[in-house]
């Protein structure tokens, strides 16, 4: 594994725990403002819908497990590709929800700063 993998490796990791929290500042940061985002659903979203829904589960859920396994990382210069699936649980407004999502982030190198700038999710078949 190169430097730059281990970089973003370590960037994967922070980003789950951030997501974990629910950290809408942190999270406004680390999306890019011209993030595409195809939803499990199929429709492919922009920032703001993204930051909607961000908000929405900040005020409304609370994350019980957030389980990210299979990692893999491969660099392009200032371009980034991480692939990996997750196992969340969480209840919103009352509602317990599990899942297990496969999920391919393209991150990018701006302004000396790594931001997603694609985001793909797709869900998995539950047991």
């Amino acid at each position: 594994m190169t430097d730059l993998e281990r970089d973003i490796v370590k960037l994967e990791e922070e980003l789950a725990q951030t997501e974990m929290r629910v950290d809408v500042d942190a999270l406004e940061q680390i999306y890019a403002d011209d993030i595409m985002v195809t939803a499990p659903i199929g429709i492919c979203v922009d920032k703001p819908a993204v930051m909607t829904e961000i908000r929405s589960a900040a005020e409304k859920a609370t994350v019980g497990r957030y389980d990210k396994d299979d990692l893999k990382v491969r660099a392009f210069g200032d371009t980034a590709v991480a692939s990996y699936r997750i196992r969340a649980e969480a209840v919103f407004e009352g509602m317990e929800i599990k899942r297990e999502l496969c999920v391919t982030n393209v991150w990018m190198k701006r302004g000396g700063r790594w931001q997603i700038v694609a985001r793909h999710t797709a869900s998995l078949p539950s047991d």
